[in-house]
């Protein structure tokens, strides 16, 4: 006889739902019941800034299956034979007892179980002193829409004070400007947004797009006040005071872990709840999914707290074969991720290397410009890329990408299968693509990437796109109609066309120089031949089409 458990999952979100209704398949007699604190559960959250920027119609579009059925209790009763209480709150773990103590509108009650999972996912980081008001916001659950919507129907909102230019800042951004027309100023504390995914290089990229979209960027400006009152709300950031409307704090995600602590989990280093690869915390029977829990990063070889709905919705699936008896595991992840910022689509996968290097290691970059397609297809369009390597063995550690179109995500993605098998540069150069005019490249841009990162492997330099050229000796060797679409100014600047090269070399100063091209393929060239002769030069990694 089959042995039967008694499965009592804790949140109703991706990880808890995927485990639950992934078990019952496999285990079909198995009581099963999921336990949720909110009324409303099992929907799109990465979908809900685009209810707010109208491109998703309908909040109710986030909750209903492919074939047009909502995820209530009821359908998960009928169609996945899975019991979710809910709204009940989980406030007690009796680990001796095995049970789990719940409180609801009905009073509070225990359920037994042989094994829990505890997928309590993340919530809101606060600012301290955050004043609560009616015109202060976070934005994470599906209650956080309403409120803002209405206030932008109603023409009560016309100027938001975004906090955070994190992927929610600058999606929000998008959402309050494009649709409503109102007024935003982003605000963040680093030097440019995006700074978990996005290195300065391509921070900068996003800040110019995001000003070019009549968003106010401030950067380098810690929150230090938020005063709100009736008729609106004060920001102190820096040295600027913002009177907005309304004010969306969006600082980023903390994992609810006063459940797994209360059961006896050990968490980590991230304060995230620590589990091995098949999902076990620290305490028998008691198993951890989602955005609660650390993970094992392939680039810095350590724990990392990655609160992705990809990687949740894969560890509830990981953890119901493991708990049905499978042999199954959780291994490392990369982090990849994407945004879309107006018409910029950005995406990244790794790490950045100011996170490393703020780790300790001694990692290197390379950045290039290229076409997404063949560069005579009409509908071409350039896409900017940063690769970050580990100059002791060559392994790639992050890629990082902006691009007008879609086409970005789908080279981070190759880049996530290749770092998660210990790729390095090498390995890089050598994927192979569906080539044809209008889809791709010969060369695909994430191989070309790999082709810079080679390059300076053999002492072919580029320095940063950012790099300040006022006190520079730079060599442009563009053509005159690329100058005249993007002029460059330097300390020093000698216009030498590459094809004249050869027979102006009088004309090349001795160095040490900056060599400059649009896209960076030309000038690498340029500064081996140079290095050839025993002049000093490295070249503007990415090109002019980075400034």
């Amino acid at each position: 006889m089959k042995e039967t458990k008694r499965v009592v999952i804790v949140g109703a979100s991706a990880a808890g739902l995927r485990c639950a209704c992934r078990l019952r398949r496999l285990q079909p007699e198995w009581p099963i019941t999921v336990v949720d604190a909110r009324e409303v559960f099992s929907y799109g959250a990465c979908g809900l800034p685009y209810v707010l920027s109208g491109d998703i119609e309908e909040l109710g579009a986030l909750r209903r299956t492919p074939y047009g059925l909502d995820r209530d209790g009821d359908y998960f009763a009928d169609v996945k034979s899975v019991e979710v209480l809910a709204p009940w709150k989980a406030t007690g773990v009796d680990v001796e007892a095995q049970s789990l103590h719940i409180e609801g509108a009905e009073g509070d009650r225990d359920l037994e179980w042989d094994e829990l999972v505890i997928a309590t996912g993340a919530s809101p980081r606060k600012l301290p002193d955050l004043p609560e008001h009616p015109r202060v916001h976070t934005f994470h659950v599906w209650d956080d829409v309403k409120p803002l919507k209405i206030g932008l129907m109603q023409g009560e909102i016309d100027h938001v004070a975004v906090v955070g230019a994190g992927l929610v800042g600058v999606e929000l951004a998008e959402a309050f400007h494009s649709l409503w027309g109102a007024e935003v100023t982003l605000i963040e504390a680093a030097a440019t947004p995006l700074p978990e995914i996005l290195d300065p290089e391509l921070g900068e990229v996003v800040t110019r797009h995001l000003e070019a979209n009549d968003v106010r960027v401030l950067t380098r400006s810690a929150v230090a006040d938020i005063v709100a009152d009736d008729d609106g709300v004060t920001v102190t950031a820096g040295s600027e005071e913002i009177r907005a409307d309304a004010v969306v704090v969006a600082v980023g995600v903390e994992p609810q872990v006063e459940l797994a602590r209360s059961a006896g989990a050990e968490l980590g280093p991230t304060r995230a709840i620590r589990v091995d690869e098949r999902l076990a915390t620290t305490v028998p029977h008691v198993w951890a999914a989602g955005d609660c829990i650390e993970c094992h990063h392939v680039a810095t070889g350590g724990p990392a707290f990655l609160p992705l709905g990809s990687l949740a919705n894969r560890q509830g699936r990981v953890l119901a074969d493991v708990l049905a008896g499978r042999q199954e595991t959780f291994g490392q992840v990369a982090g990849a991720a994407a945004v879309k910022v107006f018409d910029l689509n950005v995406a990244a996968v790794g790490c950045t290397a100011a996170r490393l290097s703020g780790d300790g290691m001694g990692v290197r970059q390379v950045w290039i410009s290229a076409e997404d397609r063949a560069h005579y297809w009409p509908e071409a369009k350039l896409i900017l890329l940063g690769m970050v390597y580990d100059p002791a063995n060559n392994r790639v550690l992050g890629v990082q990408g902006v691009g007008e179109e879609g086409e970005v995500a789908k080279r981070i993605d190759v880049a996530a299968q290749l770092m998660l098998r210990g790729a390095v540069i090498s390995d890089f150069v050598e994927i192979e693509h569906a080539y044809a005019p209008p889809y791709a490249p010969a060369l695909d841009p994430l191989a070309v990437a790999a082709m810079a990162a080679a390059n300076q492997v053999e002492a072919i330099e580029s320095v940063s796109p950012l790099t300040d050229l006022s006190r520079e000796i730079v060599v442009d060797v563009r053509v005159p109609e690329e100058r005249e679409e993007r002029p460059l100014s330097a300390g020093e600047l000698h216009e030498i066309e590459v094809s004249e090269l050869r027979g102006r070399v009088d004309e090349i100063p001795d160095g040490p120089l900056l060599v400059a091209c649009a896209h960076g393929t030309r000038s690498a060239e340029v500064v081996r031949w140079l290095s050839q002769r025993g002049i000093q030069a490295r070249y503007i990694g990415g090109g002019t089409s980075w400034r």
